[in-house]
């Protein structure tokens, strides 16, 4: 018998960009997905809207215990979930790659004030528009704009390609690791330590700022001008 369990990937939206931790419970769609040895049957893929949700399966079994969101559900890198599931007890590791399908995973986050985590699964673009800081500025954008339209962090993401957009994520990723404690203890300072370890890269997140920081080319032609 399959015991079906929940992963959670994240459908692209503006209001996850620098209060990424809390900020956007509503913004994640629940993906269905199936034990290691039998695909998930959703047939769900990525749509027009750049939000991404793929075929996904568990690449660990439940615990043993019933599982507790906040200690048990998280991320335990850039790739991988721990979900937890409130209505079995059950926890299990998914591979954000596996969730997103045939999309990319931007990264895993913190997604709900419950302590729930996800998979945040992009669509990149054809080319490199925009560099790392500029995907950055542009996703700041979209979640400042009150007038931003709901597909805004969709575009950001198809102006630039996937290996921006996982420098990024890494980013990201290491700045909510660095809040987890305080966003646990303070979910009301969650959203500004986050973004503050995104800035400045708080904590161990030097190298991955830096990182971002040097990404300053894109695809654009240069034509000499003598």
């Amino acid at each position: 018998m399959t015991t079906h369990r929940t992963a959670r990937a994240a459908s692209v939206a503006a209001a996850l960009t620098v209060g990424i931790a809390v900020a956007g419970c509503s913004l994640f769609q629940e993906l269905q997905s199936a034990d290691s040895s039998t695909p998930a049957t959703d047939g769900s893929s990525g749509g027009s809207d750049g939000s991404g949700s793929g075929s996904g399966s568990g690449s660990g079994g439940a615990e043993a215990h019933a599982c507790v969101i906040a200690s048990d559900d998280r991320c335990e890198n850039q790739d991988t979930l721990r979900s937890c599931d409130p209505s079995t007890g059950e926890a299990t590791v998914y591979s954000c790659t596996d969730v997103c399908g045939g999309n990319l995973n931007f990264s895993c986050l913190l997604a709900s004030t419950e302590g729930q985590h996800a998979c945040w699964c992009v669509v990149p673009g054809a080319g490199k528009q925009l560099s790392c800081t500029g995907l950055e500025d542009c996703l700041r954008a979209c979640e400042a704009s009150q007038s931003a339209p709901a597909g805004c962090a969709d575009t950001c993401f198809s102006r630039t390609n996937a290996e921006t957009i996982r420098s990024y994520g890494a980013l990201v990723f290491c700045a909510n690791e660095y809040c987890d404690t305080a966003c646990h203890e303070d979910q009301a300072a969650c959203g500004d330590c986050v973004a503050e370890a995104i800035q400045f890269g708080g904590g161990d997140c030097t190298l991955e700022r830096a990182l971002c920081d040097q990404d300053d080319g894109t695809d654009d032609p240069w034509w000499p001008t003598g």
